[in-house]
């Protein structure tokens, strides 16, 4: 269910990149309208559906932060995602897309990783094998600069590629700076995700993020040079900047659920599969097929893909790790009861041995063996 709920989650994704394309190549505004005034708008479209649902539907007293003991983790989820989004948004001002889009698709080997050192969750070959296969998917789409750049190198002829037009080298290192950093940023995201588990209605995470993210890219908006507010000029805009921000809210939350639901090294895996939602996107609005190395790219991330959902890692761990709310004497057990059965089942915690045995027997003779030992003391 987690690997299905973050599989839609992208589609929502690219539909929601699709609007936000078609807004910001709409000719009516005389300067196009800032990526981060949509993110903005997208973000703040988010928070007033968490009010709605926190506020009036499920009237939760722990609106706006989440649940006390998990709010610094849902703050780093808000932190890491917005680093994620401005991160890459930031490696646009220096670098291709194609090389900003290869080189922020490391997040799901980033992500697996680091899920694997900071909460102990598997790392199998299947999934590392599958994620660098996809990864290479990705490559054969993106074309990326310096792979270019190498085979105009190797061949000099007449179908070389001209690379004077392209940023300095110093700039291209701050684009790439960039760039990772957004991939850093998603892998402390899904971690911090995976990390609250169900501790926290996944609609808080989505709050939070979306609450830190209205801040900040206001702020941005303010401070930044040459930047300011826009409004839509037709309904069309208006239509199309409400449908990013109730697709962006759908994606979030799926993407969220998803992630709680599943191993971060599966669920992100997922994310490979934005490219193949955009070329079907592309298809039915340009008219573009994709053909040659994107073409097979994007049949080899749906067998990855693939191949990560089928070889399920359904392995049961050895040891469940103890947390600071799962101490010694900190947790009481109560005694469970078979409707069905006038037996009972009851865990004895022997005082002299710190030992534990289980007791299965009835009512009547539970009773009589506590009546038994007050009579002994």
């Amino acid at each position: 269910m987690g690997v299905f709920m973050t599989l839609i989650s992208q589609f929502f994704n690219c539909l929601m990149v699709m609007f936000c394309k078609l807004l910001i190549t709409d000719k009516d505004f005389e300067t196009p309208l800032h990526p981060l005034q949509i993110l903005f708008v997208r973000m703040f479209i988010t928070y007033i559906f968490c009010i709605i649902y926190f506020v009036f539907i499920e009237k939760n007293t722990d609106f706006p932060f989440g649940p006390k003991g998990y709010r610094k983790l849902l703050f780093l989820r808000a932190f890491g995602g917005f680093i994620g989004v401005g991160g890459q948004y930031w490696s646009l001002l220096y670098l291709n897309v194609s090389d900003t889009v290869a080189i922020t698709f490391l997040a799901p080997t980033v992500t697996s990783f680091m899920a694997y050192i900071s909460l102990g969750e598997r790392f199998t070959k299947i999934e590392a094998i599958g994620g660098l296969v996809a990864f290479f998917g990705v490559i054969l789409i993106a074309k990326p600069h310096f792979l270019l750049s190498i085979f105009n190198n190797n061949n000099n002829n007449n179908n070389s590629i001209d690379l004077d037009s392209d940023n300095s080298t110093n700039l291209r290192l701050i684009g790439s700076c960039f760039a990772f950093f957004s991939t850093f940023g998603t892998g402390v995201a899904m971690c911090a995700i995976r990390k609250i588990g169900f501790n926290a209605h996944p609609l808080f995470m989505v709050s939070v993020y979306a609450l830190f993210t209205v801040i900040a890219s206001f702020i941005g908006i303010l401070i930044l040079p040459g930047l300011s507010f826009q409004t839509p000029h037709t309904i069309k805009q208006w239509i199309l900047l409400t449908a990013i921000g109730i697709t962006g809210f759908v994606m979030q939350f799926l993407l969220t659920a998803g992630m709680q639901r599943e191993k971060a090294a599966r669920a992100i895996a997922m994310n490979y599969t934005q490219l193949i939602y955009a070329s079907i996107f592309d298809f039915f609005v340009n008219g573009t097929i994709p053909k040659g190395w994107s073409l097979l790219g994007e049949l080899i991330i749906i067998a990855a893909v693939f191949s990560i959902i089928y070889f399920k890692d359904n392995s049961i761990p050895n040891s469940i790790p103890i947390t600071s709310d799962l101490e010694r004497n900190s947790v009481e057990l109560q005694p469970y009861k078979d409707l069905n059965d006038n037996s009972n089942i009851q865990i004895i915690n022997n005082d002299d041995s710190d030992d534990f045995k289980l007791s299965f027997e009835s009512e009547s003779e539970i009773a009589d063996h506590n009546n038994s030992t007050e009579l002994q003391r």
